[in-house]
């Protein structure tokens, strides 16, 4: 209940069912959010319930915890559904959700339409997915639908790690159009974690569920990327090996401007970087972000790169070792 929506007390049961009705009609409900609303007992609102389902064909149950009723769906007039099946057109073309997936959407949206409407309606593209990649995302979907957990072994180059998730939202990386996974990991404390939908493998459910809470911006893992490469500019790969902690955070992915990694035997993790050459055929744009990750990535190649990288990490190494002036009138005294 809202802090706008007032307590409403029915007193026979037609009233009752008359109110749970218009409540329910204006938004979905869970039993307490009704009780509430109408200031009656649970014991009281779930009979109610029982009783306005036998007469309102149309009430349904969400799917939980906690379950939440409804009656009705909203109707999309015609401009809304050709905006949506535009919108199912451009994710199928790109490639950022399965087609198999789609298609029943699609074809729901387009039934309603006048005849000479879908006649006019061009061909979706159909991207080649591997069949496992909409297996999985059903089983993710239906997990965060249903506040179950699953259980998935994710795959990194060279190696599998087992693990579980709550899932808690399914969204697309900003630049590459990968389905990524986020929810809390229950073998962790609760942290918050990313996975990329394309490298969660053997996905199953639980069949314990949850209690799901929203998600704090400041918990999300952040998606840092670099921009890519304009259309037609001169381009290089720049190979660059990451150590330390830095290795996790590159095999976890979420770095779009990186190439697939390869793990060295010592541990380390070579990776390659598509980077926007200049003039002078140096990556300049790309230097200080390779910077930000301190002694933890070395730039192995091309050449030039590594020369402008060296130079780079030595300027800021000599200014590192310089006492700085301290002002008395102005700045930091």
């Amino acid at each position: 209940m809202t802090s706008d929506e007032p307590t409403e007390r029915a007193q026979s049961p037609v009233q009752r069912l008359f109110l749970l009705a218009r409540l329910l009609r204006e938004r979905p409900h869970t039993v307490a959010a009704l009780a509430a609303a109408t200031g009656q007992s649970l014991a009281v609102t779930a009979r109610d319930l029982r009783d306005l389902e036998a007469l309102e064909p149309e009430l349904r149950v969400l799917p939980g915890p906690p379950q939440e009723y409804v009656i009705g769906t909203p109707e999309l007039d015609g401009a809304a559904r050709l905006t949506l099946l535009r919108g199912l057109d451009a994710l199928a073309a790109r490639g950022s959700e399965p087609a198999a997936t789609l298609a029943p959407l699609r074809a729901t949206l387009a039934a309603a339409l006048p005849a000479h409407v879908r006649a006019a309606l061009p061909l979706p593209a159909h991207p080649a997915r591997p069949a496992t990649l909409d297996h999985a995302l059903t089983l993710v979907t239906q997990a965060w639908l249903e506040s179950r957990t699953i259980r998935f072994q994710e795959w990194q180059p060279g190696a599998r790690r087992a693990a579980r998730l709550h899932p808690l939202r399914i969204e697309s990386h900003p630049v590459s159009g990968d389905l990524l996974v986020v929810g809390r990991d229950p073998d962790h404390a609760g942290e918050v974690r990313t996975y990329r939908l394309g490298r969660m493998l053997h996905v199953t459910l639980d069949t314990a569920t949850f209690t799901p809470d929203p998600l704090d911006p400041a918990q999300t893992p952040a998606l840092p990327v670099t921009p890519l490469p304009a259309a037609g500019a001169p381009s290089a790969n720049v190979w660059v090996r990451f150590t330390g902690e830095a290795t996790f955070r590159v095999l976890e992915g979420g770095h779009a401007c990186l190439g697939e990694p390869v793990i060295n035997p010592d541990g380390s993790v070579d990776a390659p970087l598509l980077a926007r050459l200049d003039a002078g055929g140096t990556a300049r744009s790309v230097l200080p972000w390779l910077l930000s990750w301190g002694p933890q990535a070395q730039v192995i190649g091309p050449d030039g790169v590594r020369a402008a990288w060296q130079r780079l990490t030595r300027d800021a190494a000599e200014v590192a070792a310089q006492t700085p002036t301290r002002f008395v009138q102005h700045g930091v005294a």
